[in-house]
């Protein structure tokens, strides 16, 4: 548990920094909480399968880089998920 700890007040930042630049780069509104709900799915996905995405890190970058590479990758594939369900609602409703 100390070493999750301090992996996450380490790189938490930097996840944040990601998910909010990433938005801003798709001109995609984030409210705080959108924030942290995608910050915690990074993180969801960091522990999933027993840390495999830890596991599979071979070093030939920084773990930061890996990390925002991560990071982004999950930011874009939910904001794809929430526009298409917005779409979705959209035709629904008319």
């Amino acid at each position: 548990p100390g070493a999750w700890n301090d992996f996450v007040d380490r790189f938490l930042g930097l996840v944040y920094h990601v998910i909010q630049h990433t938005a801003d780069a798709r001109s995609f509104p984030l409210t705080p909480e959108d924030t942290e709900d995608l910050a915690a799915q990074v993180l969801l996905e960091i522990v999933e399968k027993d840390y495999a995405v830890l596991r599979n890190f071979r070093g030939e970058s920084s773990l930061a880089s890996y990390l925002t590479v991560i990071a982004r990758r999950t930011c874009v594939n939910e904001m794809a998920r929430r526009m298409q369900s917005q779409a979705v609602n959209s035709k629904a409703q008319s």
